[in-house]
């Protein structure tokens, strides 16, 4: 690229924001399970409405806790996660 491509490619980052995948999701062919908080601080919850809607073959699982739970109640979601796995 000429340095000019490089600077307009540059502000048009900056423009935008920041970078997203969100064009590339409805071309994954792989099955994928999304598991969200609806108390989640950190990520909205409408990520994981706009993720499942854009994903081909994906399964929305919501749990009425926040970010860590994934990590910190293994109990409660290992079987969730088997469950998608063993389909």
């Amino acid at each position: 690229m000429r340095p000019t491509s490089w600077r307009g490619y540059i502000y048009q980052l900056l423009a935008v924001g920041e970078w997203t995948s969100l064009f590339a999701l409805p071309l994954v062919r792989q099955r994928a399970l999304i598991i969200a908080g609806t108390d989640d601080h950190i990520i909205p919850v409408a990520n994981a409405h706009i993720m499942n809607a854009l994903l081909p073959h994906s399964q929305l699982y919501l749990h009425h806790g926040g970010h860590l739970d994934l990590v910190t109640q293994p109990e409660l979601f290992g079987p969730i996660i088997d469950a998608f796995l063993d389909q």
